[in-house]
């Protein structure tokens, strides 16, 4: 226990210590919150307050849940493959899985990106013959997803114009279109989770009992249904451990609500307020100048950082007319550490939205300064990534209209806009997918799209028994992805990329504990070496006196692909709200 809770600090060693209580801890920038959440949750483990199965941790992103996981198990001695940490997205996919036919979806259910609820969202406008000037689809995107993450269902809505009307109309419509083809957005994860466990009396008794404390990291940045969600979870016996910091919240145009935290020391942490206000990244004068900015904002719920590493250099500010005559004073301040002996490695270049980018680097490139450009697109947002993805979303689901669009004449295939309509026409007109109305097109156009169908069906018999890894492989050398990238430009990139898919695959599986050998289309229940590692049970909550145990409690092991795919998704979804509001 001493080397637990060593080198921490008196207020650090004072969060980490709570009884089991409600509280909120108030975190500034660099002052360890991390440590102290991922040690607070060790604390609870290693003294026998709570077992690891009772413990639910929510962080904002996949790569910090990933280090919580990582830094537990370097304290403990414990297996935290089964733990439920994750963002709240993760943990509502996990969630719906294991409750998928009270959440009225396929246990496959694919989950759509951004890019790909936009596509959706275009696919659906189109057949309803909507002007896209007057409704533009990105508007009617942020318009479903806005309503979705304040909970209300189109019939929900108010209506207070013709306008509204027509978006209530669009948002039933993508409702409708998403269950048809069992899909979700990343908005629908959280939303279908609440409404099953405000519904289902049961079931939110039994996680009630069974989360004796749920722990969140990043609290200023949850949003109104987020707190629902979590306020739902909680029972009369769970311990509430929210850190956060007021004075970061810059994602309001994401939904967040930074009155949440005034909102939890209300309802639940009224006794426990903990300020970390020692910071352990930066010097002294830009401590002090954050601290006089920000005493600006009456709203705040108030604290001073400090340091004991010094004063450091004092903050400059520099208020350009123009945005090249920023960049131009940035390349010669940047020369001017370089002449004074600073590696370029050492400098960067901070920039609010993505826009600012385009003159930064021209000039940098203009005055020959080489640089690298980080948070560009990611892994699974590349094109080559998401058509890969595509067909095997097709393989798990013959009903995912978005994936067969994608893909269906790519490589080219000479199935031409025309034949696509006439595709559409029949699907709509019968009620079915588009996969599934292949047979009803008539004529020549009805061979191509035959061709297509026989080919899926092929990559899905011969991929029938191979490993993740060696399916994956099968279908990009099959479905001719990497023939058609062979004769592009910058195909050798993008080929490279699609190898290191099946890379990604391989660390999928190490990170989970899933046998590399396991057909990808077997279920980890299935598996030879019979691991459970992911599928938790009754037995979960053995050591919660008296919980209730809801009927169909035991976790879903998804096939390695299914559990891949909705991997790829969480990855690349992780910034979903924010996409395209620069």
């Amino acid at each position: 226990m001493p080397d637990l809770l060593a080198n921490l600090n008196p207020q650090q060693l004072a969060a980490v210590t709570l009884p089991a209580e409600h509280a909120l801890i108030l975190a500034g920038a660099g002052s360890g919150k991390t440590r102290v959440l991922t040690t607070r949750l060790a604390w609870l483990i290693s003294t026998g307050q709570v077992s690891a199965a009772a413990v639910l941790a929510v962080t904002f992103t996949n790569k910090a849940a990933k280090e919580m996981l990582v830094r537990i198990s370097a304290m403990l001695p414990i297996n935290t493959r089964g733990m439920w940490v994750g963002t709240f997205h993760g943990l509502c996919n996990r969630f719906l899985r294991t409750h998928h036919q009270d959440a009225a979806l396929p246990q496959s259910f694919q989950i759509l990106d951004s890019q790909d609820q936009l596509a959706a969202i275009k696919r659906l406008l189109r057949g309803l013959n909507v002007d896209d000037q007057k409704f533009p689809p990105r508007n009617v995107q942020y318009f479903i997803n806005g309503e979705k993450e304040e909970g209300r269902r189109p019939d929900a809505v108010e209506i207070v114009d013709d306008y509204s009307a027509k978006m209530v109309e669009f948002y039933r419509a993508y409702d409708d279109q998403c269950q048809r083809e069992g899909v979700v957005d990343f908005a629908e994860l959280l939303l279908r989770s609440y409404e099953l466990l405000q519904r289902n009396q049961p079931l939110r008794e039994h996680y009630q009992a069974r989360f004796r404390h749920i722990l969140v990291d990043e609290f200023q940045d949850t949003n109104d249904l987020q707190y629902r969600w979590l306020r739902l979870l909680a029972g009369p016996q769970t311990t509430l451990f929210a850190v956060g910091d007021d004075d970061q919240s810059i994602y309001a145009f994401r939904g967040a609500n930074v009155g949440n935290m005034a909102g939890f020391e209300r309802d639940y942490a009224r006794d426990n307020l903990i300020k970390l206000e020692q910071n352990y990244r930066s010097h002294a004068h830009i401590l002090n100048t954050a601290n006089h900015l920000i005493r600006q904002n009456s709203r705040r719920l108030g604290k001073d950082l400090w340091t004991d590493a010094g004063e450091g250099e004092p903050v400059r500010i520099y208020e350009a007319l123009t945005d090249s005559e920023e960049a131009q004073w940035l390349l010669e301040e940047i020369r001017s550490l370089i002449a004074q002996g600073s590696g370029r490695s050492e400098i960067a270049i901070l920039y609010r939205s993505n826009a600012q980018s385009r003159i930064l680097e021209h000039a940098l490139f203009s005055a020959a300064v080489p640089y690298r450009v980080y948070g560009g697109l990611r892994f699974f947002e590349r094109a080559e990534i998401k058509h890969a993805l595509a067909y095997l979303r097709l393989l798990e689901n013959t009903d995912d209209d978005t994936a067969f669009l994608r893909v269906v004449n790519l490589p080219a295939r000479g199935i031409g806009a025309r034949t696509m309509e006439m595709l559409q026409d029949q699907a709509r007109a019968h009620g079915i997918s588009l996969y599934r109305a292949v047979p009803l097109v008539g004529g020549a156009a009805s061979t191509k799209l035959a061709q297509f169908v026989a080919l899926m069906e092929r990559l899905r018999s011969q991929a029938q028994g191979l490993p993740l890894t060696e399916s994956i492989d099968h279908v990009l050398e099959l479905s001719g992805l990497v023939a058609f990238y062979k004769t592009e430009r910058e195909g050798q990139d993008r080929i490279e990329n699609l190898r290191e898919l099946v890379n990604a695959a391989a660390a999928y599986l190490s990170e989970n504990g899933v046998d590399r050998n396991v057909p990808a289309s077997v279920g980890l229940a299935g598996a030879a070496d019979g691991r459970e590692a992911q599928r938790v049970s009754r037995a979960d909550v053995a050591d919660v006196e008296d919980a209730p145990v809801a009927p169909g409690v035991a976790e879903i092991a998804l096939s390695p692909l299914a559990g891949f795919l909705a991997h790829a998704s969480l990855e690349s979804g992780e910034r979903q709200a924010g996409e395209g509001t620069d």
